[in-house]
């Protein structure tokens, strides 16, 4: 990721010599789309760039292009080959991640099946309320809705929260090792069996 905005400059230096301005209309576009997510989001994340990585996909093109053939446009066998070579190792590459990326969410899924399942078996089943670490995703699995009092998802104040607590099924969800929230502390808590039979998430719902 850190070598694509190297080799998208110089596909553009190359483009520029050339007068092929539709090599630097992507490369505009890209800067365009990621200079929000870098200089104006409080925190980011590499899939937020997705998008400006696939149009600088183009100038890099153009420069690997220019590499394996010169300004004359002959083929350089030695050249073409290292470029060839680094091309098959970085597909490699992201191929290992690809898979490792791949099993590691199929072992998500099976744990948060397990905590999902353990949810439903303790009464709580649509609708529903899901608060706390994990909510988010677990919500999902679950069948809930998802309500968080604090941090980036904040959506729900405390007393909503417990207020809706009286209508409708609202579980906590507590991290291995951490407390409770005051407000849900003497309410009536489980253990949510985790995939692999460690780390154990609690869970608090209301009496």
């Amino acid at each position: 990721m850190v070598r694509a905005p190297a080799l998208a400059a110089g596909g553009a230096a190359t483009a520029w010599r050339g007068r092929r301005a539709t090599v630097w209309l992507p490369l505009l576009t890209a800067g365009s789309l990621a200079v929000p997510y870098l200089f104006t989001v409080g925190y980011a994340a590499p899939r937020f760039l997705l998008p400006a990585y696939a149009l600088l996909a183009i100038p890099v093109a153009e420069c690997l292009w220019w590499l394996a053939r010169g300004s004359a446009g002959a083929l350089r066998p030695r050249t073409a080959v290292v470029v060839a070579l680094a091309l098959c190792g970085h597909l490699a590459v992201q191929g290992g991640v690809l898979l490792a990326a791949a099993a590691n969410n199929r072992q998500a899924r099976g744990h948060y099946d397990a905590m999902a399942a353990s949810l439903h078996a303790y009464g709580v089943r649509p609708p529903c309320v899901l608060s706390g670490d994990e909510a988010v995703p677990l919500a999902f699995y679950a069948g809930c809705a998802s309500r968080q009092t604090a941090g980036a998802d904040r959506s729900i104040t405390v007393p909503g929260l417990v207020a809706l607590s009286g209508h409708r099924r609202v579980a906590v969800l507590v991290a291995p090792g951490a407390r409770a929230p005051a407000f849900a502390r003497h309410w009536r808590s489980a253990v949510l069996a985790p995939a692999s039979g460690a780390d154990a998430y609690r869970a608090y719902f209301r009496p």
